[in-house]
């Protein structure tokens, strides 16, 4: 649309700048008026081609931003896919389920200001209420605090984290393919690499393995039992539950069954169900259970709490799974997988 806007007045420009030629051209007058009018003519066309060029040149500038941050995102995208590998993202049907940076999730960085997100990056700022990475340093920093990341590593990683903020995108200008999020072509990216940028076809791998068991992992059977007993141990080396752990973390059990938690653990718990899939800021879904309402309250070292499953638990996400938590310990997830 731009393009034939620019054609129109270039070809607007030029037939005015004719018309006047032919004018001086065949003009009954004599030299002087000639000059005159020319002169005048010229003057007109110059003042109609200082906004072209100016429409001009704003437009290029703004290409050539458009363009620089495009680059930007796919730079900060390589470096996402090659740093960010431990609980970041998922994967189902090539679609990148649940990004997340340094614990964060999106909505968490959107809230942000454009420094703070700088400093989670730059700093290596875990988020303290998600669950922690196995590995410490897998977390990376920039060259500040002795990382590997260069300041324009930072910068890069930044713009790709914000493409996902429509707002920020909104307010900084940036239009066309620029304004695109840089998560929706990440699954692509990990498969096939862009621009002499090398893709993760392990880390891709790897996404969709989880994207497949969940964060949970595939659900132990337990639909044969009427009664099911789970314990609340302390945290084995190599979990990322803190500072304890529901065990087993994922079962499948039907309507009907009476769920146990025992509390073997060194501090008390609650055992409350949320809404959705926990990857957010955790809604208790009272109504289908939780301790610390309808039970003992904090269910203390050596005591208990039962549940019988109902059709309500059964109904409360569409995909027939119930996640619970320790309201204390927001660390503590775990899964329930129902079938009528």
């Amino acid at each position: 649309m731009g393009n034939f806007v620019y054609a129109a007045v270039g070809i607007i420009v030029a037939l005015v700048a004719t018309s006047g030629l032919l004018y001086m051209f065949y003009a009954r007058s004599n030299a002087v008026e000639k000059a005159g009018s020319g002169a005048l003519i010229m003057l007109a066309i110059v003042s109609l081609m200082i906004p072209v060029f100016w429409i001009l040149e704003g437009n290029n500038q703004a290409s050539a931003k458009d363009l620089q941050h495009t680059l930007a995102v796919q730079r900060g995208m390589g470096l996402y896919a090659q740093y960010c590998i431990e609980g970041c993202y998922t994967i189902k049907d090539n679609k990148v389920i649940n990004p997340k940076y340094n614990g964060y999730t999106l909505d968490d960085l959107n809230k942000m200001t454009d420094n703070d997100v700088h400093r989670v990056i730059n700093a290596g700022i875990f988020n303290r209420t998600a669950p922690q990475p196995i590995n410490k340093n897998a977390i990376v920093f920039g060259q500040d605090y002795n990382g590997p990341l260069s300041s324009d590593d930072v910068e890069y990683l930044f713009q790709f984290l914000r493409s996902a903020d429509p707002e920020y995108l909104r307010k900084q200008g940036f239009v066309s393919s620029a304004s695109a999020n840089g998560f929706n072509k990440l699954s692509d990216f990990l498969q096939n690499g862009a621009n002499g940028i090398a893709g993760n076809p392990a880390a891709y791998a790897t996404a969709v393995a989880l994207g497949k068991a969940g964060q949970f992992g595939v659900p132990q059977d337990m639909t044969a039992m009427k009664d099911v007993t789970i314990n609340i141990e302390n945290t084995a080396p190599g979990q990322v539950c803190n500072p304890s752990c529901y065990n087993p973390i994922n079962f499948k059990v039907k309507v009907g069954t009476t769920i146990t938690w025992v509390n073997k653990s060194s501090v008390g718990h609650t055992i409350s169900a949320i809404y959705g899939d926990g990857s957010l800021a955790p809604k208790v879904a009272e109504q289908v259970f939780d301790s610390s309402k309808g039970g003992p309250g904090l269910v203390q070292t050596g005591q208990s709490f039962t549940y019988t499953v109902t059709k309500t638990a059964y109904s409360l996400n569409a995909n027939h799974t119930v996640v619970y938590y320790c309201k204390i310990h927001p660390n503590m997830l775990a899964e329930i997988t129902i079938i009528p």
